[in-house]
């Protein structure tokens, strides 16, 4: 089942929603990119957390 994830745009600061399924019992982060309709670039989603990808990663 898609969950609703929202997170801020890195680019414009907007707060983005998308649906993504959510992926449970997966060891370490997975990853997973759609483009942004806030900015039109192309982002990383963790489907285990639903946060966007770092700078840190």
């Amino acid at each position: 089942m898609a969950d609703l994830i929202v997170f801020r745009c890195p680019q414009t600061g907007l707060n983005v929603q998308t649906h993504l399924e959510k992926r449970q019992g997966h060891e370490g982060p997975s990853l997973e990119s759609f483009t942004c309709p806030a900015c039109m670039r192309l982002h990383f989603i963790d489907l285990t957390t639903g946060q966007p990808m770092s700078r840190d990663r």
